[in-house]
């Protein structure tokens, strides 16, 4: 069976075992996938510690498709503050180095490490600093910023995006994409009265520090639907039904929201060529009934 292991970082993966696995093999699998001491974890199964490691997963009933969270004693416990006024908590071992952070917050944001900006007391950090190093300390909270932040105008709401002036516009479209749940293909982006065409930087129109971009909700002119399969690597089969002129990044996006698994986790191939994000099933030639393969990469690359 296959159980689901969350961190307090927002990383998770899946972990094939039985069920009469004891709590130490459990955790013996997590070293070989994660290189936790096992002596240091710290598993919670329904808000209960499972303090026992020689108890099975039978004894606690956890069963195909659980969800244990993964503590790690030692670690501090802090608050970052990002835009739109969120606030995230995190705990990191001291061990670890800033950019380690920085990889936690996209986990947990999808705000991409290389634009973040973190600052400690107006101090800003260096990813390359030893966390403990830092003066950060069990409870602090830390200010996250973008190299560039560029306001979404829509429709008088206005939302603050963090990116960097050689991003492209349809990476924009993304971060739009999840945080208003609003397609690619409705999104049309205005600034100083010109549409921005997806697959151009923003420096090629002018797009600074602070610009306002405006955002046109047109409407939708769908592709033809078809009907696809995904199959994962231990043979489970998934089935959408998708519209052919559609970034391949919706699909991911679907996956992430029905079974849980992290979009920049998932690779997904089609006759020996791996998708890119931004690319269409018409541009692969995927036709009604063909199937997908997909595999996932832990490390998120």
């Amino acid at each position: 069976m296959r159980i689901e292991i969350h961190s307090f970082n927002g990383v998770h993966f899946n972990l094939d075992v039985k069920e009469s696995d004891t709590v130490k093999e459990v955790k013996q699998k997590i070293r070989l996938k994660e290189n936790y001491d096992v002596s240091e974890q710290i598993l919670i199964y329904k808000y209960e510690k499972l303090n026992d490691d020689s108890k099975t997963l039978l004894d606690y009933q956890i069963t195909d498709g659980a969800s244990l969270q993964l503590r790690i004693p030692g670690e501090l416990k802090i608050k970052v503050e990002l835009m739109n006024d969120l606030v995230i908590s995190l705990e990191m071992d001291p061990n670890y180095t800033v950019g380690h952070i920085t990889f936690a917050i996209e986990h947990k944001t999808q705000m991409r490490y290389e634009i973040q900006r973190l600052f400690l007391k107006g101090k800003e950090l260096q990813a390359s600093d030893f966390i403990r190093e830092t003066g950060i300390y069990d409870g602090c909270v830390l200010v996250c910023r973008p190299q560039m932040e560029i306001i979404i105008n829509i429709s008088g709401k206005k939302i603050a995006i963090g990116t960097k002036e050689d991003d492209l516009v349809k990476e924009i479209k993304f971060q739009i994409r999840v945080m208003e749940e609003l397609r690619f293909a409705k999104q049309s982006l205005v600034f100083n009265r010109k549409e921005l065409d997806d697959n151009k930087e923003l420096s090629h129109y002018g797009i600074v520090d602070g610009s306002v971009i405006d955002l046109f909700e047109k409407p939708y002119t769908e592709g033809e639907y078809i009907n696809i399969v995904v199959a994962t690597q231990d043979g489970k089969i998934m089935n959408f039904k998708v519209d052919s002129q559609s970034y391949l990044l919706e699909l991911k996006l679907a996956i992430q929201h029905k079974y849980r698994i992290a979009f920049r986790q998932i690779r997904l191939v089609f006759n020996g060529r791996t998708f890119d994000d931004y690319e269409t099933f018409q541009d692969h030639n995927v036709q009604d009934g063909d199937a997908v393969e997909m595999f996932q990469c832990l490390c998120g690359c």
